[in-house]
């Protein structure tokens, strides 16, 4: 993930205190992600750090669109995504599986970098079951060929 250097948070550089940043995710940042459910988007990332002597809290906004593959019909869309997360970084070494949404952060270390994070909390922002939303007649706006073959197979199947 060397080309990712964006995503990273030079934490040290950054006084006790609120700070905002924001962060844009584009087709190129999913490449980086193998085997990912999302291959394409443009997704705003705003960060507000807020850093105390023992650790730092992230909270963080991601807005935007991804493409995803419809399970109905297979045919890519495009699924908006409005999401907000909280996560705690802590200085130390403590067990990070203890603890929902909270990583340790090694004392030492002078940087956080986000991009695993923010893949995973766009992948947390997808609904479970990704369908075509229908259009404005109220049809779903799925593939009419594949919904053809599927009520095709539930006949041969129902028989």
């Amino acid at each position: 993930m060397a080309r990712l250097n964006t995503f990273k948070i030079q934490f040290h550089s950054f006084e006790i205190g609120v700070h905002e940043m924001v962060f844009d995710v584009n087709d190129s940042f999913f490449v980086f992600f193998e085997d990912s459910e999302v291959s394409r988007g443009q997704v705003e990332i705003s960060v507000i750090m807020t850093k105390s002597e023992r650790q730092m809290q992230f909270d963080l906004h991601l807005s935007g669109e991804v493409e995803v593959v419809c399970d109905r019909c297979l045919d890519p869309f495009s699924q908006p995504i409005d999401s907000r997360f909280t996560m705690v970084g802590k200085f130390g070494d403590g067990n990070s599986e203890d603890e929902l949404d909270v990583i340790w952060i090694p004392r030492g270390d002078h940087e956080l970098d986000l991009a695993g994070y923010i893949y995973e909390y766009i992948i947390l922002s997808l609904p479970i079951k990704k369908v075509h939303p229908d259009n404005e007649d109220g049809q779903s706006a799925c593939n009419p060929d594949m919904l053809d073959k599927l009520s095709e197979i539930v006949l041969i199947v129902d028989e």
